[in-house]
């Protein structure tokens, strides 16, 4: 009867809530709701207690609600938490009395958290446990003794709310610190918890419980009236307060069930019902994200101030800040680590562009903070900036300095979080709070070109290459204007990076740079993607490609430059994208590159570099085997494998042939625990089985291997030679040595045909039972490319990430007549890129526009029907 009832009233409120009640109307209609029922229980229970009894209850007993329920913000499927508040004197009848309440409330289908404890009781807890403590400060009467919960609320004030309050503040600081580091450190993640994520309704909540112990109230009326809070804010607060708790009660109704986590198909779902639209250059859901972001970023900002102004230092700290303050620049005092605008000076520096700027650039040189009244001050003037205030050659002259010192990243987030950065560089406006709306990208447009700021700041911290690299720049600060500017053409509807060139181009005709920062800044820009498509997709063995890339570089400097903006893009995409193996192909293209451009490379004919090779072999070589035998090999051996491989591996390869038998397959296996990635080297005979690579890719596939790249040889003696880079998802560390064998096993059993091949698609489902919503794959693309290798045509396919999709294509064009010389497999936002150099069965690069054509159809076919099948399965 109860059940029905409330489930009656959940309906109607649900109606409510669609009908365009605001998320305040709707939570206090819940938290009614669960009042007039907990209330009915109460009476209830009571009603079956012998008279005689009755009044120990009345007087001894009080339900209390707790947390959010106590704070009245009930949300539709939340949890409730409340509290059996009595006297000594009742002993265990009330276990009694509370089972049978809390019996009643499970039976309604409400999901409880409960506690029974006396006043003494509630005082010792508050003082060791934070959470409980802060839960019992929003302990809100329900129903029972009002006497006994007024006692409590005194008591709990007095001893515990009001005791040492410093170290209360500071304790519920870093718990939310440790809290967003497992929900978020920044606001802009893609998809956020809007409780627990950085400037979600849990900044909210430290900021009114903080102000409980400083101001005697939480809440955000009072402090305004109070003169605590400005007017500004305040606005701020409730306007994101009210659009979190609408959310958050959609995202509850939706699911039936408590849902905190705002998924890309709840924005989707979202942005619709609230009637954003897509338009050419913006779609729907991301308007509405940048409302949400927007929100949020207010939250984070105006609490982290009242949160600085209610930490307070010790005396002696004072002390110490009183002594050491000094005037800069006539206009600033700096004390303690906090900078400040002298109150003579304000009018003046807020007025002007360039003075602002020096603001920040002393900050950054003194490694010092806004104080709390200076960063008030910017807030309260920060809608007013114009561009034209920061159009100067004094203002550009300071932008650019911030740029070269040190500490550039963090005083970029300061321009950006008071609206400085975009009044600088314009386009930086559209893209604050801009999602990527990928599976690649963990953040925000803005958001992840400061982080690649962040990253590359980082580089020279380290040991390695890109550190030595970095130390050699000239002019950092056309990198860094590089960085902040290199994704900032998304959103426009065209290719991003050359609508980013255009930005780019804009600004140093804005800052007034000199033609070749000008030069550089465009191509670094414009040319962002450049190196990783070299490093990830072409043959790095093949001098051809090496030359083109460099003339398209041109400068030793302008290839540093690129390597360390690509290093940092890569990495401030998210956690562990830039693994060591991208790292190393990264390292290898710029390390050969430089060497073309400095002159330090020497670049033979390929007759004579293949000759030098074989000979060098035959001299280390020619005392282990067989002269005759030995020279059959390296004359077997194709001119592309001998220049791409290792001399090391070849000579591995040469033992491992030499023991080789006809009709036998070997296959060795090594963890490289540097580049967390599993080596598997295959050997036989290319009579063994038709269609060789796409078997052994299939077992990969079937095994859930990502392959990363693979390097296929046959000799002209018929011997095989294929590697495989792969790494396991089974396995946080390296792979087992059964695990190793068990795979070995199966590549070998799979080409001498006593064991049957699984399908791609079921082994897509091996790792993905469930696929991931996702409204932008791309449809299926496949692009041939017949210029920039001298020797192979090189097939690009772009398709949605699926393991086993290699192994179909590989079939496809081993069905085509086509040999797989090399594949390299690139992950491009939320698709896979696969690459293959191949020739046809006379060795030649496929140039019939019908067989073209024919290849490029067949392929999307092939792709499309694997999709389909591995989609319903």
């Amino acid at each position: 009867m109860l059940r029905s009832y409330l489930q009656k009233r959940l309906i109607e409120i649900r109606k409510h809530h669609e009908g365009g009640a605001t998320g305040e109307q709707v939570i206090a209609a819940l938290t009614d709701l669960t009042d007039e029922v907990i209330e009915r229980i109460y009476r209830d229970v009571l009603q079956e207690v012998p008279s005689i009894e009755r009044w120990k209850f009345e007087d001894g007993l009080a339900v209390v609600a707790l947390g959010g329920y106590g704070r009245g913000e009930r949300s539709p499927y939340s949890d409730i938490d409340i509290m059996f508040l009595h006297r000594p004197s009742l002993g265990s009848e009330i276990q009694r009395t509370a089972g049978a309440i809390l019996q009643h409330l499970w039976d309604a289908g409400f999901q409880v958290g409960h506690s029974t404890r006396t006043i003494h009781d509630c005082v010792a807890i508050g003082k060791k446990d934070l959470t409980v403590r802060t839960s019992l400060m929003e302990a809100r009467f329900l129903v029972g003794s009002r006497v006994l919960f007024d006692q409590f609320r005194l008591r709990y004030q007095r001893k515990v709310i009001y005791h040492r309050p410093d170290l209360f503040v500071k304790a519920k600081i870093r718990s939310r610190e440790a809290e967003c580091e497992q929900y978020g450190t920044t606001i802009h993640l893609l998809e956020p918890h809007i409780k627990k994520s950085r400037g979600g309704l849990r900044d909210l909540h430290l900021l009114r419980w903080l102000a409980q112990i400083r101001y005697q109230t939480s809440s955000l009326d009072q402090l305004k009236q109070q003169g605590i809070l400005s007017k500004q804010d305040h606005r701020a607060l409730t306007g994101a307060q009210e659009f979190l708790w609408r959310v958050r009660n959609d995202l509850h109704f939706f699911a039936g069930r408590c849902q905190d986590s705002l998924a890309f198909e709840e924005q989707m779902r979202l942005a619709a019902n609230r009637g954003y639209r897509d338009n050419p250059h913006l779609l729907g859901v991301e308007q509405f994200m940048q409302k949400y972001y927007d929100h949020t970023t207010a939250i984070a900002e105006i609490t982290g101030r009242y949160l600085d102004l209610m930490t307070s230092k010790p005396v002696w700290r004072r002390l110490q800040d009183r002594l050491g303050r000094r005037r800069i620049d006539r206009s600033f005092l700096l004390s303690g680590g906090d900078l400040s605008i002298l109150p003579e000076a304000r009018a003046e520096v807020l007025g002007r562009g360039d003075r602002v700027l020096t603001l920040f650039s002393i900050a950054q040189k003194n490694g010092a903070r806004l104080s709390v009244e200076t960063q008030r001050l910017l807030t309260d003037v920060m809608e007013r900036w114009t561009p034209d205030q920061f159009s100067g050659a004094e203002s550009h002259a300071v932008f650019l300095s911030i740029l070269s010192a040190t500490g550039v990243a963090g005083a970029l987030r300061g321009l950006h979080r008071f609206r400085i950065l975009e009044q600088i560089l314009p386009a930086f406006k559209r893209v604050r709070g801009l999602m990527q709306f990928n599976l690649y990208h963990k953040f925000t447009v803005d958001e992840h070109c400061l982080r690649a700021v962040e990253e590359a700041e980082t580089i020279v911290r380290q040991d390695g290459l890109p550190a030595r690299i970095f130390r050699e720049v000239r002019r950092r600060e056309i990198l860094f204007l590089a960085l902040l500017l290199h994704d900032l053409g998304k959103g426009l509807g065209g290719d991003h990076s050359r609508e980013g060139a255009a930005i780019a181009l804009e600004t140093a005709q804005r800052l007034k740079l000199d033609s070749s920062a000008t030069e550089q800044l465009e191509f670094l820009v414009g040319g962002h993607l450049g190196m990783t498509n070299v490093a990830f997709r072409r043959d790095l063995s093949d001098d051809a490609i090496l030359v083109q890339f460099a003339k398209r570089v041109a400068a030793p400097e302008t290839l540093k430059m690129l390597y360390l903006l690509t290093m940092a893009d890569i990495t401030a995409v998210g956690p562990g994208t830039l693994t060591a193996w991208k790292e190393d192909l990264l390292s290898e293209l710029f390390t050969k590159t430089l060497e073309i451009l400095t002159g330090d490379a020497l670049v033979l004919a390929e007759e004579e570099k293949v000759k030098r090779i074989r000979e060098q072999l035959q001299s280390r070589l020619r005392n282990l085997y067989a002269p005759e035998w030995l020279e059959g090999q390296l004359s077997s051996m194709t001119s592309r494998y001998l220049i791409a491989t290792p001399p090391e591996q070849i000579v591995r390869d040469i033992g491992r042939v030499h023991n080789l038998e006809p009709r036998s397959v070997q296959v060795h296996a090594a963890n490289d625990l540097e580049r967390n990635l599993t080596e598997y080297g295959v050997y036989t005979f290319d009579d063994i089985t038709p269609g060789i690579f796409y078997k052994i890719t299939s077992v990969l596939a079937s095994k859930g291997l990502q392959i990363l790249s693979a390097t296929i040889t046959t000799w002209s003696n018929n011997v095989v030679v294929d590697t495989f880079q792969v790494q396991d998802p089974d396995f946080s560390g390296p792979p087992t040595p059964d695990r190793l064998q068990d795979i070995r096993d199966t590549i070998a059993l799979v080409l001498q045909g006593r064991r049957d091949l699984e399908h791609p698609a079921r082994a897509d489902l091996r790792i993905r039972p469930v696929s991931p919503v996702f409204p932008r794959t791309a449809p299926v693309q496949v692009e041939l490319d017949n210029s920039t290798s001298e020797k192979y045509t090189i097939v690009e396919v772009f398709a949605p990430d699926r393991t086993g999709l290699l192994s179909v294509i590989a079939q496809s064009l081993f069905v085509l007549g086509l040999s797989i010389q090399t594949a390299k497999v690139a992950t491009h936002l939320d698709q896979i890129v696969d690459i293959f150099h191949v020739v046809d069965q006379a060795g030649q690069k496929i140039v019939d526009p019908d067989r073209i054509r024919h290849l490029k159809q067949t392929l999307t076919q092939e792709i499309g029907r694997f999709l389909e099948t591995s989609r319903v399965q």
